[in-house]
């Protein structure tokens, strides 16, 4: 049985497809293969009778078809200043036994799990123009998307009742972002490509009601 946890986490997701990513709607992803680096800051939490308050970590994820197709890559970096209990309990929770949704869906599509690696995270969380760095790997830097003929702000929402990640977040553009990784073979880097920013809650059967 899954341990009892669950968190609030500010969430920002960077990926290689068109705004709103087909993959949000059970299509292919817009270029055939899936690149990805997000990051979740927990505002609060508990694994068991672990908290969790302040971890940061991020997630490197690569596919070289769509997601449900496997064969993907993934490796978490978790910011240094997590103690070893709460290492213990994010490794856990994205190890794929301890449920939660996209925690233990995305590592089933897994061939290759690379081990957890301590690295400092520059998490900014502002809404649009929110922004993360995983030091000597990579960064996300998002913002609205803008109008291509008067330059305006644009605006936008995903609603997903039954999304195995999120269940509402702004969608916004990934100006650019970058994960480079010679552990994992990766040398990525987009810009002008779909992103999303959001409060999420989850526990151990998925994400639960959006965070206000």
């Amino acid at each position: 049985m899954p341990t009892k946890w669950n968190i609030e986490a500010e969430y920002i997701q960077s990926c290689n497809c068109a705004w709103g990513c087909p993959c949000n709607f059970n299509a292919l992803p817009t270029t055939g293969s899936c690149e990805a680096l997000v990051s979740w800051h927990i505002r609060k939490g508990t694994f068991g009778t672990t908290k969790l308050d302040g971890t940061t970590f991020a997630w490197g994820l690569r596919w070289p078809r769509a997601i449900h197709m496997g064969n993907g890559t993934g490796r978490v970096y978790i910011d240094p200043k997590a103690k070893p209990d709460q290492r213990e309990a994010i490794e856990k929770i994205t190890g794929g036994k301890e449920g939660g949704g996209v925690f233990a869906i995305f590592p089933s599509t897994f061939t290759k799990t690379l081990p957890t690696k301590a690295t400092k995270i520059d998490f900014k969380f502002k809404g649009v123009d929110s922004s993360f760095a995983v030091e000597g790997i990579g960064e996300v830097q998002s913002e609205h998307i803008r109008n291509p003929v008067t330059g305006t702000p644009f605006e936008g929402y995903i609603l997903l009742p039954d999304g195995i990640n999120m269940r509402k977040s702004t969608v916004t553009n990934i100006r650019r972002w970058s994960l480079r990784d010679d552990a994992a073979g990766w040398d990525i880097a987009h810009e002008n490509v779909a992103g999303f920013v959001t409060v999420q809650r989850y526990n151990e059967k998925g994400p639960i009601k959006t965070a206000a």
